[in-house]
């Protein structure tokens, strides 16, 4: 919702096209491709992120007392 809204306000108030120099040539882009190809990049950055932390969670050791009693020396 808030790409396709980001989507339709740039398609109406900004250029169609960003035109950047690579080594010489001269590349012209969609906004709005643009746009999705960053959103895409970011939630596949935060799912690996997700995957590392869970994955690192569940490979924690378990917690165990110090004393096997339960209680102070």
């Amino acid at each position: 919702m808030k790409t396709a809204l980001l989507v339709l306000v740039l398609t109406t108030a900004a250029p169609l096209h960003i035109t950047f120099a690579i080594f010489g040539l001269t590349v012209s882009l969609p906004v709005a491709g643009l746009i999705l190809t960053v959103e895409v990049l970011a939630a596949a950055a935060l799912t690996w992120l997700a995957v590392r932390v869970l994955r690192r969670f569940r490979s924690s050791p378990c917690l165990r007392p110090a004393f096997p009693s339960g209680g102070m020396p």
